[in-house]
């Protein structure tokens, strides 16, 4: 998160005036450089500045110009470094001091007095120091607790805060080795700390990664193994109960999938329809179970289908063996037809030969003829017992036939349709080898099948699309990754090369690169938690010494450095907060439009002198002409003339920045009574919307 708050550089004790700036162009060069060596004799160097700076827009090569502007230049730098000097010492001074550190503190007020030696307030504070310390006998107190609340700080993880602590005892008695020890051992400490804290993020980010490949008994390991680290994180305990959530909702859906699967190979297609609709009710619109869905439909039509055919063959084989029981029973009715004509005639033959008893030769004919009739009609029975029994054997057999026909036909579709049902799962699997195997697999039954043809050569140019394409994404992640790593973005060059891994898996040089960049990342991680933790320890440095510009830019360095912590962040807003709480003056009520080389000045009431070494003027502008950047001078002081001032530099785009300035640090701020802030565009105009004097306490 980027803060857009910009910090204004020290130009000098002093800016130009409204009557400086207001110098027309028609000025002569000489007349310009007269009035630019009056400021700089009058020591008035930043006035000097800007007229030696507009001769030389007239005569831009001239060398008088250009030394004169030079001289001013050191002056302004000499200006400035005097006044940091006497600042640094005053600071350190008061920082000493708020520690109990009187001596040391005494030793920066005298430094600072000796450049500005009538300064009221570190006299006072020098004189009340040596007071104390006529009185200060006994430091044990002060030691004592030093040491405790550092062994209290270092109980709760409070590192930088400890090591204060242990410095202050230390700095209390210097020859006393327990501070130094505890300093160690809290800088030891701190370091194995910041180790967990590295593996701690480190198996976060590798359980997100697993997750994400939905790798939920992975991550799941992974959350449990941070937890251990820090047991009672709440971020991970969270991301821990989703995680597990999400894997029952998974296992629950696999479940049904593998049960619907299971069916399915054993074509029970009613039973895997409904677990299929169930695994639909865990993950509703889940694409696999809904395909497979669409693809039983037809299966359980055509099962439905076979299912009436073999009704109807059997009815058919029925029909058969009635045709058949109805000719035995008709060639049993001749043959009892030819039987009982048979005993007519050998009735009436005995009639005949009783009758013609004197007729041997007659009677035994007679006998002879009906023998022969009762042969005749005997083997006419059994002739048609033998057909009534082929026509029924031959029924039976049609039956039979029809029904194996009809049932090896139905089988070998239902294969058919059963191994390009498998086959089609697997391509909406995304299986394409097994695919394919299947579908060859088809052409074992029916060698001609214009579907399988078709899949398998569409198979095979999606193998040849899906081979250009992860060379493609293969080349252009190791690409990627390789300007990553000349820049030294480690942790994108991971994510690039594993990107290569997922094209080409199992890629040799993808893998050792990775290695590679990985331990490079560990590194680079290392070393700007590292800076990260020297910015945060500078920053609560400043802050707690109320220099709150300094603590931002800290604060902001490392916000920068994108680790992404929380806490450079909300300090940059309570900062802001407290410079807004603790404003003394908001010297504009709504936005205007400052015309270049044209003041603006704002009067206000002198600053209480107890507060004016915590005060900020905070000013916020939008350059409304963007494309380049340009300066605005600031300048303060009272009827008396001007005392000081700052420049700010206007961004070169068009959005609002605001600007943040100790002017407190100014020592003519500090000494003088100042009424009004005066501001002056040079050569662009800018919008402002807000003119605040503020205060850090």
């Amino acid at each position: 998160m980027k803060r857009h708050i910009i910090f204004g550089l020290l130009f000098g004790a002093a800016v130009l005036c409204s009557t400086g700036v207001q110098a027309q162009n028609a000025e002569s060069y000489e007349s310009l450089m007269r009035s630019g060596n009056t400021k700089f004799a009058a020591k008035d160097y930043i006035s000097a500045k800007t007229y030696y700076e507009m001769a030389l827009k007239q005569k831009p090569k001239d060398a008088e110009a250009k030394k004169k502007l030079d001289e001013t230049l050191v002056k302004i730098q000499q200006d400035s470094e005097r006044q940091e000097v006497f600042y640094a010492h005053l600071d350190a001074g008061d920082a000493l001091n708020a520690q109990n550190k009187y001596e040391e503190a005494l030793a920066q007020y005298e430094q600072a007095l000796a450049i500005f030696p009538g300064d009221k307030y570190v006299s006072a504070q020098a004189d009340a120091i040596r007071a104390i310390l006529q009185e200060r006998h006994d430091k044990q107190e002060a030691y004592d607790t030093a040491i405790a609340q550092g062994n209290t700080l270092l109980e709760e993880e409070n590192f930088d805060a400890a090591i204060m602590q242990f410095e202050i005892a230390k700095d209390i008695f210097p020859s006393d080795n327990l501070p130094k020890e505890r300093i160690a051992e809290a800088k030891r400490l701190q370091s194995v700390y910041n180790e967990k804290v590295t593996r701690f993020n480190t198996l976060v980010d590798e359980a997100n990664n697993l997750a994400l490949r939905k790798n939920y008994d992975g991550a799941i390991q992974k959350l449990n193994q941070a937890l251990e680290i820090f047991p009672n994180d709440g971020q991970v305990m969270a991301r821990l109960q989703e995680l597990q959530g999400s894997k029952a909702t998974n296992d629950r859906y696999n479940a049904y999938i593998a049960e619907a699967d299971r069916l399915y190979e054993n074509k029970a297609y009613k039973d895997a329809k409904s677990h299929y609709q169930s695994a639909l009710s865990v993950i509703a619109g889940d694409a696999y179970a809904t395909e497979m869905i669409s693809r039983l439909d037809p299966l359980i039509a055509q099962q439905d289908a076979e299912e009436a055919a073999r009704i109807a063959a059997e009815e058919e084989a029925a029909r058969l063996a009635a045709e058949a029981e109805a000719a035995r029973l008709a060639a049993e009715a001749e043959a009892a037809r030819l039987a009982a004509e048979a005993e007519a005639a050998r009735i009436a033959a005995e009639e005949e030969a009783a009758r013609l008893a004197a007729e041997e030769a007659a009677r035994i004919a007679a006998e002879e003829e009906a023998a022969r009739l009762a042969a005749e009609a005997e083997a006419a029975r059994i002739a048609a017992e033998e057909e009534a029994a082929r026509l029924a054997a031959e029924a039976e057999a049609a039956r039979l036939a029809a029904e194996a026909a009809a049932a090896a036909e139905a089988e070998r579709q239902a294969r058919i349709q059963e191994m390009l049902g498998i086959a089609d799962g697997l391509f909406a699997e995304e299986k394409l080898v097994e695919a394919k195997t299947k579908y060859q697999e088809v052409f074992t039954i029916d060698a001609e099948n214009a579907t399988a043809t078709a899949k398998i050569a569409e198979i095979d140019g999606i193998f040849a699309r899906i081979a250009a394409e992860a060379q493609q994404r293969y080349d252009e992640a190791m690409a990627a990754a390789s300007r990553f790593m000349n820049d030294e973005n480690y942790s994108d060059a991971v994510s690039q090369y594993n990107l290569a891994l997922v094209a080409k898996p199992g890629d040799a040089e993808a893998s050792a690169k990775l290695v590679e960049a990985e331990r490079l990342n560990t590194q680079k991680m290392a070393a700007l938690r590292t800076q990260y933790n020297t910015f945060i320890k500078e920053g609560d440095k400043q802050y707690n010494a109320k220099a709150l510009d300094k603590a931002v830019e800290n604060y902001t360095k490392a916000v920068d450095l994108g680790l992404g912590e929380p806490y450079p962040v909300e300090m940059i807003d309570r900062i802001n907060r407290l410079i807004e709480e603790n404003k003394l003056y908001e010297l504009n009520s709504e936005a205007f439009t400052m015309t270049a080389n044209t003041p603006r000045r704002f009067t206000f009431n002198p600053v209480d002198v107890a507060s004016r070494r915590s005060n900020y003027v905070v000013i916020k502008a939008r350059n409304i002409t963007p494309g380049k950047s340009f300066p605005m001078i600031v300048s303060f002081g009272s009827d008396a003339g001007k005392n000081g001032g700052f420049v700010l530099a206007i961004s070169e785009n068009e959005e609002e920045k605001t600007y943040i300035f100790r002017i407190g640090g100014q020592y003519k701020w500090f000494s003088e009574n100042n009424t009004w802030i005066e501001l002056i565009s040079e050569n662009d105009d800018v919008e402002v919307s807000l003119v605040m004097i503020s205060r850090s306490n």
